[in-house]
């Protein structure tokens, strides 16, 4: 017994012993620097190419079941003297076709630019040709005076002016279908995107189109759909977003198709670099606090530094008079 007594005390006086201890905060700058070592190895590991399969692939791009061979076919709406007008439709997959408006400009001598024109959320093409074009001004017919040809295709929607009306279109149709492709491995903004970028296959073989110039522009929601097609397709030569830049926080709170977008503002602007680009923001846009758009815009220069940064006194709506003069100069 005494012998174990001996063997236990010398553990009894090490317990007694203080242990050591420092401040916390003097790890605080190896916590610094362990961070910025590994922000700074994660942004050498994440080129563009990057970026984009990984954009690609949270959206789910490119969708299932678009095989069949884009197939165009168009009826004339009518005339005036600023344009020829028809409803055309693209067959991009089994029983789905791309809907759109499109416009010749009259007298045209020689293959001019396209323009594809996207409507914002609630709207439809024909509503940016209707008494005026509400908010979106002079967005189609202003690039048809311009000289370029333009393509208005349609997202679905629940039309600010239908909704009184009866319509079978949802209130909630983007989120319902948003999760329907998303359990078949895709998204609806995939399968948006798709159908604009097949559409423009038999477009481009029109002999009124230069095939090489083409610009794409939007309004609020076409704004963000005139990002993320342009990141997807390279053929987009010119970019005009208006109204719907934001920063990461509220890029994050945003819904769009049933969820948040998947990607930042600024990161849309690296997948368009080093492509022209011009964003406009109206300074009473109460959709897009405009400290925000700021911060965002500063962040989007480090991807892009030749970014076109347009501030003009108005709300949530196109202004044409920044966009041709910006077209004209790189289509």
């Amino acid at each position: 017994m005494l012998r174990v007594a001996l063997i236990l005390l010398p553990i009894a006086l090490q317990a007694q012993a203080p242990l050591f201890e420092e401040d916390f905060q003097k790890s605080r700058p190896h916590r610094e620097g362990d961070y910025r070592q590994l922000n700074k190895f994660a942004d050498s590991l994440a080129p563009a190419d990057s970026l984009r399969q990984q954009f690609r692939s949270r959206i789910g791009f490119p969708p299932p079941g678009f095989t069949a061979p884009p197939i165009l076919r168009c009826e004339t709406m009518g005339e005036d003297e600023i344009a020829t007008y028809s409803r055309c439709w693209v067959t991009v997959a089994s029983n789905l076709e791309t809907y759109g408006l499109y416009l010749v400009p009259k007298g045209l001598k020689a293959p001019a630019p396209l323009v594809v024109s996207l409507h914002g959320g609630g709207g439809f093409p024909e509503m940016a040709l209707f008494k005026g074009g509400s908010n979106y001004h002079d967005q189609i017919r202003g690039a048809v005076r311009q000289g370029y040809v333009v393509w208005a295709p349609q997202f679905v929607m629940y039309p600010f002016r239908d909704r009184d009306t009866g319509t079978p279109i949802p209130a909630e149709v983007r989120a319902e279908l948003d999760l329907k492709f998303r359990n078949a491995g895709s998204s609806l903004m995939a399968v948006e995107a798709m159908r604009v970028i097949r559409s423009l296959d038999p477009l481009l073989t029109r002999p009124e189109i230069d095939p090489r110039r083409i610009a794409m522009i939007g309004l609020s929601y076409g704004g963000y759909y005139s990002l993320y097609i342009a990141a997807l397709d390279p053929r987009i030569k010119v970019v005009v977003a208006s109204c719907s830049f934001r920063e990461a926080p509220l890029v994050r709170e945003t819904v769009i198709g049933g969820r948040p977008l998947d990607l930042t503002s600024p990161q849309q602007v690296a997948l368009i670099a080093p492509r022209p680009l011009q964003i406009q923001v109206g300074l009473t846009d109460k959709a897009a606090p405009l400290e925000s758009v700021r911060r965002a815009i500063a962040e989007a220069k480090v991807h892009h530094p030749t970014v076109d940064y347009q501030e003009f006194n108005g709300g949530h709506e196109w202004r044409g008079d920044l966009a041709w003069n910006f077209l004209s100069k790189h289509l």
